[in-house]
């Protein structure tokens, strides 16, 4: 535990920065397609302040270096999986923000899913072509099935259910994880979501301008650091649960 020390104080210098990017970056970014109106996207931009804001940030990144250097160790993958826990908390944070996923953010996903399928192939894990055919499968699947559930909700609802944001983030993601994964990516996801959506459901009950949507952007990305940090861990209660089925 000790040793990860160095790397949570890392974390928080890092973390910082990361604020510094959400607070710098184009406003445009934050706008959805067709939008010309950057006043909400300037005020959650400069509303995104030390306290609490930008100091939970960074030890929310300390926290994941400490964590990252305690599970992975000193190995090829360790600054692999640090670098694609940036773009996610960007992307967390620009969700709850402004119910907007930068384009810019989940492009700069891909380059840490090439890193991932490099290492993969170093070790000898998958074969080199195989192992990123596979990646692109896990991303086209996972953005082709999440679009269907959100046309179909669309379709059910009378409104739009779900954003093309979400449709992209779970497709990078999908390419960062894997085909073997994206089974638990999808189950997490929504099951994360689901604890939140629960209880804005039932305050809906007595509270009709309490806001019937959710950013969903936030479980997708949450769901791949879980992934990513826990994957073995997540396999074996899998298999405990199985182990009790009839």
């Amino acid at each position: 535990m000790v040793a990860a020390i160095p790397f949570a104080l890392v974390g928080l210098v890092i973390g910082a920065l990361v604020a510094l990017i959400f607070r710098v970056i184009p406003a445009s970014w934050l706008l959805d397609y067709g939008d010309a109106d950057a006043s909400v996207a300037i005020k959650a931009q400069l509303g995104f302040t030390f306290f609490p804001a930008i100091l939970l940030l960074m030890l929310a990144d300390a926290f994941l270096f400490w964590c990252s250097r305690q599970i992975i160790g000193l190995n090829p993958l360790l600054p692999v999986v640090l670098y694609i826990a940036q773009p996610l908390l960007l992307i967390i944070i620009s969700d709850l923000k402004t119910r907007i996923i930068p384009d810019q953010f989940i492009l700069a996903l891909i380059p840490g899913g090439m890193l991932l399928w490099a290492v993969d192939g170093f070790k000898g894990e998958t074969a080199w072509w195989s192992g990123l055919l596979l990646r692109l499968l896990a991303g086209l699947l996972g953005g082709l099935v999440l679009w269907g559930c959100g046309w179909l909700a669309g379709k059910l609802m009378k409104r739009e259910a779900m954003g093309m944001g979400d449709v992209k983030l779970l497709a990078a993601c999908s390419f960062v994880i894997g085909l073997n994964d994206l089974p638990f990516l999808f189950c997490i996801s929504f099951l994360l979501a689901a604890i939140v959506a629960i209880p804005v459901l039932v305050s809906r009950l007595w509270r009709r301008d309490a806001s019937p949507e959710i950013a969903f952007g936030p479980y997708i990305a949450l769901s791949t650091l879980l992934l990513l940090l826990f994957n073995e861990q997540i396999y074996g209660l899998w298999q405990s649960y199985v182990a009790l089925l009839p």
